[in-house]
């Protein structure tokens, strides 16, 4: 039996992430953010409407990021301004 996981756990897992970066950075990318929650054992890569999506939706604006010339380059996870 699968333990379940909860959105509080992952929005204290969220918060604790984005603690952790260095003053210049702010943001990341949403690829990576996946990756580093499916290593913590919070989410499962591929699944949808888990307890770690509605956290991030809690938590989290997406941002796109482009290139100098205006073309899409990668999406990035920032915190919303009132959890900052």
């Amino acid at each position: 039996m699968a333990k379940e996981i909860k959105v509080e756990w992952c929005e204290n897992w969220i918060r604790a992430k984005f603690a952790k970066l260095p003053e210049f950075a702010n943001a990341f990318e949403c690829n990576h953010f996946w990756d580093m929650a499916a290593k913590s054992g919070l989410y499962e890569k591929g699944t949808y409407g888990t307890p770690m999506s509605k956290a991030i939706r809690n938590l989290c604006d997406i941002e796109f990021v482009y290139t100098q010339d205006g073309k899409f380059a990668y999406n990035v996870f920032k915190l919303k301004p009132e959890e900052a």
